[in-house]
This record gives C-alpha cells, sequence and structure tokens, in this order.
C-alpha cells in the first residue's frame, strides 16, 4: 500500500518567474482564464513538493467567483480538490465576499460533490433563464459560522 503524500496548498503568482513554467506546462492544452485586470488568486497544490492540482477565484460584477479547478489523475482521491476548495473560500472570506460562486457543467459529478460537502446550493442567477438543465451556478453565503470555521 503507498502512503498518501503530504498535501500543501499555497497562493501563487503566475508572473512569478519560478513558478509561471510550472503554471503553463501544468496546463498545456488547455485554455486558462487570465485575470489580470480582476481582483484574483492563484492557489497550487503540493503532494510532498511535487505539483498535483491548480485553481483560481476571481472578482467580477460583484461575485467572488471559483473557477479553473484542476487536478492531475495520479492525485485524485486524495483531498487536494476539498483543499483547493476551502483556501479559495477563505480567501473570498477575507476579501469581505457575502457569498461565494462557481459553475458547474451538470455531468461534472465529482465536483458538485465536492462543492455540495461545503453548502453550496444549485440556483439560476439574476437575469439569466434557468431550467432544471441549465441552472449551472452555485452559491455559498457567507455566514458567520461558515467565516468561524475558515477564519479560525
Amino acid at each position: 500500500m503507498t502512503a498518501v503524500p503530504e498535501i500543501t496548498v499555497r497562493k501563487v503568482d503566475l508572473q512569478d518567474p519560478e513558478w509561471k513554467p510550472r503554471f503553463e506546462a501544468f496546463y498545456a492544452g488547455r485554455q486558462v482564464k487570465r485575470l489580470h485586470a480582476k481582483p484574483h488568486a492563484y492557489f497550487a497544490a503540493f503532494a510532498d513538493g511535487e505539483l498535483a492540482g491548480h485553481s483560481v477565484i476571481y472578482f467580477d460584477k460583484g461575485r467572488w467567483i471559483m473557477d479553473g479547478l484542476l487536478v492531475k489523475p495520479e492525485f485524485r482521491e486524495m483531498g487536494v480538490a476539498k483543499r483547493l476548495t476551502e483556501a479559495r473560500i477563505r480567501h473570498a472570506i477575507e476579501q469581505g465576499a457575502p457569498e461565494i460562486w462557481y459553475a458547474c457543467d451538470d455531468g461534472n459529478l465529482v465536483t458538485i460533490c465536492c462543492h455540495l460537502r461545503f453548502g453550496f446550493q444549485k440556483v439560476c442567477p439574476d437575469k439569466h433563464r434557468c431550467t432544471a438543465a441549465t441552472a449551472h451556478w452555485y452559491r455559498l453565503p457567507v455566514t458567520p459560522e461558515l467565516k468561524e470555521k475558515f477564519l479560525k
């Protein structure tokens, strides 16, 4: 039986010359949001020092939105996505967010289940015409209990 590696998460800067090549290699062949003008934070997860996952949270149109969660296949089911989600929620709370959002395709059940455990609920944002099949947005209200949990 292989030991589960130690997972660490840290905020990273895409312009950091040490980090940028690792980021580019990690996302090779994938579309990645570049958020230079919007308030944002990128987070990287490491498993015993190896890049295991990456995610971002950004501020747009009055909302903190989580996006870009990606975990390498060999590090899935080890808590990497959970740790990256915790880091993004903590960041949004520290920035004063009253709620946190993310969008997800209905077929991505692993991601949906991960976020539902934190208390996210599926909603239809204002000015959208949603049906059960087209509502892909999830919202987490920042309650005093959530603040206490994440800001201890």
